[in-house]
């Protein structure tokens, strides 16, 4: 287990050109990244929703740290239900990526905010035959820590 990842929201791709600048990455690599997926949101009245939504991710690994811009597209998540999501960037979450074969952490007493199984993606280190990403998936878990503050731990699902 490696805490590895900072990820920023982003309502828009001017934000996510904001986050570039301020950050001095707006001439650097980015990898682009279109997610359709699975998850399970907590709504605000308690109640899991269980449907598809589509979320444009971009990485950068300048800074020493896998870096994210996430911007939901369509469908529920649980950016809709948090405090923060007021069409403005924030610190979505830390990303910790788990080993081949770990199993997610006993998170008991931090709420389960949403869960995630990639169904698709469009980067092509995971979608070009011959990458060695390819034909990998995900499989994530993020909780809330306390009101603003959430964790998301991330498998790797390797195809079959």
């Amino acid at each position: 287990m490696k805490m590895d990842q900072i990820a920023f929201a982003c309502s828009d791709e001017l934000q996510a050109v904001k986050v570039k600048l301020a950050l001095d990455l707006a001439d650097k690599s980015w990898i682009k990244d279109v997610v359709t997926a699975l998850s399970e949101v907590l709504l605000p009245n308690g109640e899991r929703l269980r449907a598809q939504n589509v979320a444009e991710l971009q990485f950068n690994y300048d800074l020493g740290i896998e870096l994210e811009i996430l911007r939901y597209v369509s469908g529920p998540n649980w950016h809709q239900s948090s405090p923060l999501n007021l069409n403005r960037i924030f610190t979505s979450h830390s990303g910790i990526h788990l080993e081949d074969g770990e199993e997610f952490p006993d998170m008991n007493g931090f709420p389960l905010v949403q869960e995630t199984w990639t169904l698709s993606h469009t980067a092509p280190y995971l979608t070009k035959l011959g990458s060695p990403g390819y034909g990998r998936k995900y499989h994530y878990r993020i909780h809330e820590l306390s009101p603003g503050s959430y964790v998301k731990f991330i498998r790797r699902v390797l195809p079959q």
